[in-house]
C-alpha cells in the first residue's frame, strides 16, 4: 500500500513534523502453511510444507486463560447473545478498577488498546493542535493523529550503550511549544525498556504549556511497576492498559484506560455506546474476579526472556537488548529484513521494521515457551550460519 505524506523539520530542533496518513500496520497471518522458495532441496521442501508457522511476531501469549475460568461463564444461561451488552460495561470497569488500584469512575473500558488509543486522540482533539512521538515506537499513535488531521511531531529516541532512550531535552522542548498530547510506551514497543525515568515523565507533565501526556503500559505486568501513582496529582495524565499481554486475551479485544473522571467522561462521549460485546464482558469479568493467574503467565514469560536473552547473546554477531516486556529486541549482523525472510523460510516469524532506520539490523522476537524458544534460536543460528 501506498501513503499520502508532506514532512518538514523544526528549524528549532530539527524534529520531524508529519502530516502523513498512515496505514495500518497489517501483519501476514500468523499461522500459515510453508511456501519454500525455488532451489530448496526436496527434503527441506518437505519438512516445511508440513511444518506450521512458529508465531513470534506479534507479542501473543503462548499461555491459554485456564479452562476452569472459561467453563464457569461460557454456559447457555450466560450467554443471552441475543441482547444488548450494559453500554460502557460498567461490571468490567468496576473489576477493573479494583485490580488496577483506582475508583471505578477513573476507568473507561475499549474494544482493545487500538480503540483505546484512537478514542483518547478524538476525545482530546478539540484541546491540541500536534501529538509528539518518540519513534521507534508502536505506529498506532501516529496513525490516530493522523486520521484525527493532527500533525505528528517526531522525537526520535537516542541509542546510549545497549539500549534506546527519550531525548528529553527535545521532548520538553516539542511539548512546550504548542498544545500536545505526548505518548510514551513505558516499556517501549519495540525496545523493550523503559525510555523514559519517572523524573523525566513528572517533568514532561508539568511543562508549560501543559500537554496531555499518555503513557501506555501495554505491558506493565512484565516490567514489575507503573505510574498509577501519578494519577491523583496530574490531572493531563492518561494511563492505557490492555487484556491482550499478561492475562492472555490478545483475541478477545479488551483495554482500558486510567484517567481522572473528567477525562473519563470524555472518553464515554467519543466511544461507541456498544464498544465491549457481551461476550467480551462476560469473560474479562469472570477472569477479574479469578486473575491469579497472571502472576503465573508473568513469572513465566520473565524466565522465558531470561533464557531467550541468553540465547540470543551466545549466538555470534547477535545482541539482545534489555527487555522488561514479554519480547526482546536484538541487534543482527546482517540486514533485518533478509533474516527476517530467511526465518520465515525456517517456519518462524519474527518482526522487522522497514519502516524504521534506526532498526534496520534490529528484529523483534516475542518471548514462547521454552520449546519456542529452542526452535526460534536453533533456526536463527541456521540462519546466521548460512551467511557469508
Amino acid at each position: 500500500m501506498g501513503e499520502a505524506k508532506k514532512a518538514t523539520s523544526s528549524p528549532a530542533t530539527g524534529c520531524r513534523v508529519s502530516r502523513t496518513l498512515i496505514l495500518p500496520y497489517l501483519p501476514r497471518p500468523a499461522r500459515q502453511e510453508m511456501r519454500p522458495r525455488a532451489g530448496v532441496s526436496s527434503a527441506v521442501r518437505l519438512r516445511k510444507e508440513v511444518t506450521r508457522m512458529l508465531s513470534l511476531h506479534l507479542n501473543e501469549s503462548p499461555y491459554r486463560v485456564p479452562s476452569h475460568i472459561l467453563s464457569r461463564v461460557l454456559s447457555p444461561e450466560n450467554l443471552a447473545l441475543n441482547r444488548y451488552p450494559p453500554p460502557g460495561a460498567p461490571r468490567l470497569r468496576g473489576l477493573y478498577a479494583v485490580y488496577a488500584g483506582v475508583r471505578p469512575e477513573q476507568v473507561a473500558a475499549f474494544n482493545g488498546g487500538d480503540e483505546a488509543i484512537n478514542m483518547t486522540v478524538l476525545a482530546l482533539r478539540p484541546s491540541v493542535r500536534r501529538v509528539v512521538v518518540m519513534p521507534p515506537t508502536f505506529p498506532e499513535y501516529s496513525r490516530a493523529a493522523a486520521l484525527a488531521g493532527l500533525e505528528v511531531v517526531r522525537v526520535p529516541l537516542k541509542v546510549e550503550g545497549n539500549a534506546f532512550r527519550a531525548d528529553t531535552q527535545a521532548l520538553l522542548r516539542e511539548a512546550s511549544r504548542e498544545p500536545s498530547l505526548v505518548f510514551a510506551c513505558l516499556p517501549n514497543n519495540p525496545t523493550g525498556n523503559r525510555v523514559l525515568s519517572e523524573e523525566d515523565l513528572g517533568r514532561l507533565l508539568t511543562v508549560r504549556p501543559r500537554p496531555w501526556v499518555v503513557v501506555d503500559e501495554a505491558y506493565w505486568e512484565f516490567a514489575g511497576g507503573t505510574v498509577r501513582h501519578l494519577l491523583e496529582r496530574h490531572p493531563n495524565l492518561i494511563i492505557l492498559r490492555t487484556m491482550s499481554k499478561a492475562f492472555c486475551l490478545a483475541g478477545l479485544r479488551v483495554g482500558f484506560a486510567l484517567a481522572s473522571p473528567e477525562v473519563v467522561e470524555r472518553l464515554d462521549e467519543t466511544r461507541q455506546p456498544f464498544n465491549i460485546g457481551a461476550l467480551a464482558e462476560l469473560i474479562g469479568s469472570a477472569v477479574l474476579t479469578d486473575p491469579s493467574y497472571v502472576k503465573d503467565v508473568v513469572a513465566r514469560i520473565v524466565e522465558a526472556r531470561r533464557r531467550l536473552s541468553e540465547g540470543l547473546a551466545a549466538l555470534p554477531g547477535v545482541t539482545p537488548l534489555p527487555s522488561l516486556t514479554n519480547f526482546v529486541l536484538c541487534r543482527v549482523p546482517h540486514p533485518a529484513a533478509e533474516v527476517e525472510a530467511a526465518m520465515r523460510d525456517e517456519g518462524v516469524r519474527v518482526r522487522h521494521y522497514p519502516r524504521e532506520p534506526a532498526l534496520a539490523r534490529h528484529i523483534r522476537i516475542t518471548v514462547g515457551t521454552v520449546r519456542d524458544i529452542d526452535r526460534c534460536l536453533e533456526a536463527l543460528r541456521r540462519c546466521l550460519g548460512g551467511r557469508a
